[in-house]
């Protein structure tokens, strides 16, 4: 298996390596996701015979690519995709099929289980359900909120129904108890018992009758909490941010000429501030010079 970039163009769909339908509300979700985040999971793919490249995994991405593209050709010429025997399409569509119909919960117990007592190594995982290193790594991190128990396991709960995202369950993670408790009932519950409405809003996410909060808020509320919420140190994460600055240095590069002081100063504003409005225009004003 090979990581490549295809052109978009050179992509084609077979209905039968295609799942028959799907849920217009995901697809829309998924598509701002694309556009949001960019493409977390490379799709799978098959060099054909004639030419060109078969997606034997990734239909709906491609999809929300094509959609995003039809406004604007600029994005997305490219998407990462991982090249698989042509041969081998229809097995590889079926293995697909497993790992999609698997909760997050789930993904994350067989990933520990096949690390810890299969002695897998964890790159291979990844390889072999064709997911990037990143995804993977969220498992571990989905896999650390469920040992920890207590409201932790309960986030992960909301995961499996889609009510929370789980593309990063490090922003739980890196809470106290008393943390986690403090931004579920200011910024979720309504000052509600957490673990009550937990529970009421899981059986409400499975009749399609409950909000989703999109990964930028929840990254912003947790990130906005007082020192004491953190496990870690105000020292560590001074280092963390200090990181987060030099890669938005360097992101600063590539921005358009003439605005490279002030896409710095915003990325500072955006790292720095505990305010949430202020957190989020910077990012607003980053994104838009860019």
């Amino acid at each position: 298996m090979k990581l490549i970039e295809v052109k978009t163009d050179n992509l084609s769909l077979s209905p039968e390596l295609t799942r028959s339908g799907s849920a217009k509300q995901f697809e829309e979700r998924l598509r701002s996701s694309i556009e949001e985040i960019g493409l977390a999971e490379p799709l799978k793919v098959a060099r054909q015979p004639g030419g060109g490249y078969l997606v034997i995994d990734g239909t709906m991405r491609l999809r929300a690519i094509r959609a995003i593209r039809s406004k604007d050709t600029t994005k997305f010429a490219t998407v990462s995709a991982y090249v698989f025997d042509y041969n081998k399409r229809y097995e590889l569509r079926y293995q697909s099929d497993i790992y999609q119909d698997l909760l997050p919960s789930q993904l994350a117990t067989l990933v520990e289980h096949l690390h810890k007592a299969e002695n897998v190594l964890k790159i291979d995982i990844a390889r072999y359900i064709g997911v990037s290193p990143t995804t993977l790594r969220n498992y571990t991190g989905l896999s650390r909120l469920m040992e920890r128990g207590g409201l932790f396991a309960r986030i992960v709960e909301l995961m499996d129904v889609e009510v929370f995202p789980s593309s990063n369950p490090y922003a739980w993670l890196r809470l106290t108890d008393d943390g986690l408790r403090k931004v579920l009932e200011e910024q979720f519950t309504e000052a509600r018992d957490p673990d009550e409405w937990i529970t009421e809003t899981a059986i409400a996410a499975r009749t399609g009758s409950v909000q989703r909060y999109p990964l930028k808020f929840v990254e912003m509320v947790t990130a906005a909490l007082p020192a004491e919420c953190f496990r870690n140190g105000e020292d560590v994460r001074a280092i963390k941010r200090d990181l987060g600055l030099r890669r938005a240095a360097a992101q600063a590069k590539k921005v358009t000429p003439g605005f490279s002081d002030a896409y710095e100063n915003l990325a500072k504003v955006s790292s720095l501030t505990s305010n949430p409005v202020l957190r989020s225009a910077a990012a607003s004003l980053k994104e838009y010079l860019q």
